[in-house]
């Protein structure tokens, strides 16, 4: 049954992988002014200007990014195997909270690396993968709730 409700858990937690690529990650900010922002494509110096940084930080974010967004997806067609599923959600947990991690710790490097004083400022795009962790979390406790209840019927027949 896809109408469970891991079913809307796991589709919200793809939802906040997807969020990242479109939103901005974190702002450098030096007495109130932007200095540079970081998104998923890099670092642009102030509001959409030139690209400083896009090498080393990028590839990482986008695989682990895309991964966060493939995994509770996947993990949505495989209602038919409860068990399975439940792995899959808790990997698209781990996924998420590595994922949080290290764009805690880009972000961190960044500063150092470009923006030593300033001090920064973490947007929306940087707390999605926080929320989809809660929303795997969710799905997990959905899915072993559903597991239970089945056992729970094998046993009265």
């Amino acid at each position: 049954m896809i109408q469970r409700s891991q079913t809307i858990y796991l589709l919200l937690a793809a939802i906040c992988g997807v969020l990242t690529f479109f939103l901005p990650l974190a702002h450098f900010m030096i007495d109130d002014a932007v200095q540079g922002v970081y998104t998923m494509f890099g670092l642009q110096a102030g509001e959409g200007g030139e690209m400083l940084s896009s090498g080393a930080y990028v590839f990482p974010a986008w695989a682990m990014g895309a991964l966060s967004v493939l995994i509770p997806f996947i993990a949505i067609f495989l209602y038919r195997n409860r068990p399975v599923q439940g792995k899959v959600a808790r990997l698209a947990y781990l996924v998420n909270l590595g994922y949080a991690v290290y764009l805690f710790f880009a972000v961190e490097e960044l500063k150092a690396e470009f923006f030593p004083s300033a001090k920064v400022l973490f947007h929306v795009g940087f707390y999605a993968p926080v929320a989809a962790i809660a929303f795997a979390f969710l799905a997990g406790r959905g899915i072993k709730k559903d597991e239970e209840l089945v056992k729970s019927l094998d046993r009265l027949r």
